[in-house]
């Protein structure tokens, strides 16, 4: 990455943190983007070339976050099965959110949680990551799965890891849900 990209990658975090400090410390509906981009030292229209709406400034790594989980199917180790690199990544990311991050992530979340702009845009994103990620699992899966199927897996996964970051032992949690998807439930 080049100086330029990695500047604007830079200019890019600050604005998004800036953002969601002064959400989580006065409202999301008490802040205003040209405070925003006051506080960031950049202007509006500057602001807005990196965050097309209000709702995105909390979600920096979105497009990262997609293409991190379209990347573990395409980019999996050879013999690795669809779903365990999938796990390999949610116990990764579960291991970045350690207990130094666990209540950040969860004031990030009762933020997101409480604000219905917040709540519905995190949502639209989830269905954004459900769909590519059922688009790589129904390109590289060993076997022919239907679109509907492979977008059931996608939701299943996504979900879990969304579960698991609530529970007091994620890593087990997460470990548990995968199984229940690899072995399939039964009565």
């Amino acid at each position: 990455m080049g100086l330029r990209e990695t500047k604007k990658k830079q200019t890019r975090k600050a604005i998004s943190d800036m953002a969601t400090l002064l959400f989580i410390e006065r409202g999301y509906h008490n802040v205003t983007t040209a405070e925003i981009a006051e506080r960031a030292q950049v202007s509006v229209p500057t602001l807005f070339n990196y965050f097309p709406t209000k709702e995105a400034l909390v979600f920096d790594e979105d497009s990262d976050m997609e293409q991190e989980l379209v990347d573990a199917v395409l980019n999996r180790k050879k013999g690795q099965g669809i779903l365990e690199a999938l796990l390999e990544m949610g116990l990764k990311n579960i291991d970045f959110i350690s207990k130094d991050h666990k209540k950040q992530y969860e004031i990030f979340m009762k933020l997101v949680d409480g604000t219905p702009e917040l709540s519905l845009y995190s949502k639209q994103m989830w269905m954004r990551h459900e769909q590519s990620l059922a688009k790589a699992i129904q390109k590289e899966s060993k076997k022919k799965v239907s679109a509907l199927e492979a977008e059931a897996v996608a939701r299943f996964v996504l979900d879990s890891f969304y579960r698991a970051l609530g529970e007091s032992k994620p890593k087990a949690a997460l470990t548990s849900l995968f199984d229940i998807l690899k072995k399939g439930w039964k009565e």
